[in-house]
């Protein structure tokens, strides 16, 4: 996957995550998921989470893959 197509999914990812906010069953998966997969690149939870999305894809894009697929299971993000 190259930079481009996986920073416009990182802003996918961020924009649902957003537009779900305040449904809270949605928001209580998708932070359970950043907490999995974004903890080993962003530790203390500081980053915005676009940051962290990106730079899980620049550290490793395997892990990037695999959050995606769940979240696209748990139909937090479409194709």
């Amino acid at each position: 996957m190259n930079f481009d197509h996986m920073a416009l999914i990182a802003q996918k990812i961020s924009f649902a995550f957003e537009d779900h906010f305040f449904d809270e069953k949605k928001r209580n998966i998708f932070t359970a998921l950043f907490n999995k997969y974004l903890q080993p690149v962003d530790p203390s939870g500081a980053m915005e989470p676009y940051d962290a999305l990106v730079l899980l894809g620049r550290q490793n894009p395997a892990e990037f893959a695999l959050m995606v697929k769940d979240m696209k299971e748990k139909g937090l993000i479409t194709d």
